[in-house]
């Protein structure tokens, strides 16, 4: 760096001259950094759920300056109210965070799945889905009839009141709905007729649809039933996978597998981790969330957003 401009003055005791401007420079550097310690030192750790906690100093050194986090914090202050009960401050949490990572699940989920983004925000809207389901209907001679549109919906109203059925379950009861439909109009077979690889897109679809309904919980024990409900399907499946193995003696490709995940697995890693922390802390000291430790949480799953995000932008300027 040049400093061509600077002011310089000539000290006959050190016969050279000194650069004023550069050490009023490095006067406000050290000014800086001292004050920047004050502000990190005045905010410590900050307490997380399940009585963890994470230093302002690590916040920092992922990329989070105390001017920021304040920022985060005051933005989280405004999502929760700090004068409710226990349970309603556990419920306005859950909400916040669903609402937030929705977002970026579904994106996550379209990729995986080989989907249109458009396609897949269009499905988590109750009219959207029976839109999508219909559009599939209708380009297929066996489902294309009124009367077909009539017996989906009550089976896609019957499915979404399954509350007990794991999202993929859902699906499957609408995927035979399908089939037998189907055959009624087009005869035996007809359901093998059926185009490939819409009926994969407009079933994944269906799935997204049902995992954004059993994700809107209230409370960590709704949370804790739908994550038993999917591990309890993940080792029923993995049980019969494995009889089968027995039984052939080779490895078998199996897609229910990768199906057999709620929408919070599709989560960014910062909200993972917080409702991970929450869950453990209602598990092991039966506490609700007090309101300044919710806030804290919610605060840094701003950060871990606001991260991802530079670090996505960082990624797309590089490639330019």
């Amino acid at each position: 760096m040049s400093y061509d401009t600077d002011m310089l003055v000539w000290v006959s005791d050190l016969d050279e001259y000194i650069n004023i401007d550069a050490i009023s420079r490095n006067n406000e550097h050290e000014a800086e950094e001292e004050a920047l310690e004050a502000e990190l030192e005045r905010l410590g750790d900050i307490a997380l759920f399940s009585r963890k906690s994470i230093s302002s100093r690590t916040i920092y050194s992922r990329g989070v300056g105390p001017e920021q986090w304040r920022w985060m914090k005051h933005r989280a202050e405004t999502s929760l109210s700090q004068d409710n009960t226990p349970a309603e401050v556990e419920a306005d949490f859950l909400n916040a965070i669903m609402t937030l990572a929705r977002r970026y699940a579904v994106a996550r989920y379209a990729r995986l799945e080989d989907l249109s983004f458009s396609s897949a925000i269009t499905a988590t809207f109750p009219h959207g889905i029976r839109a999508l389901l219909y559009q599939f209907m209708t380009g297929e001679q066996s489902l294309s009839d009124i009367s077909c549109r009539n017996t989906i919906q009550k089976t896609l109203h019957y499915a979404a009141s399954s509350s007990k059925l794991t999202a993929y379950d859902q699906v499957g009861l609408v995927q035979r709905s399908l089939h037998e439909l189907a055959i009624d109009v087009g005869g035996a077979n007809a359901d093998q007729r059926l185009n490939k690889d819409g009926m994969r897109r407009i079933l994944s679809l269906l799935r997204l649809h049902f995992s954004v309904r059993e994700c809107q919980v209230q409370s960590v024990s709704e949370l804790q039933e739908m994550n038993l409900r999917y591990k309890q399907a993940r080792i029923a499946t993995e049980g019969a996978l494995d009889a089968e193995r027995r039984v052939t003696g080779s490895k078998i490709r199996n897609w229910r597998m990768r199906s057999l995940h709620p929408l919070t697995f599709y989560f960014p890693y910062c909200v993972r981790n917080s409702l991970s922390r929450l869950i453990s802390q209602v598990a092991e000291c039966d506490i609700s969330p007090e309101p300044n430790i919710a806030t804290n949480e919610l605060a840094l799953i701003y950060c871990g957003i606001e991260l991802m995000k530079r670090s996505a932008k960082e990624k797309a300027d590089r490639s330019e």
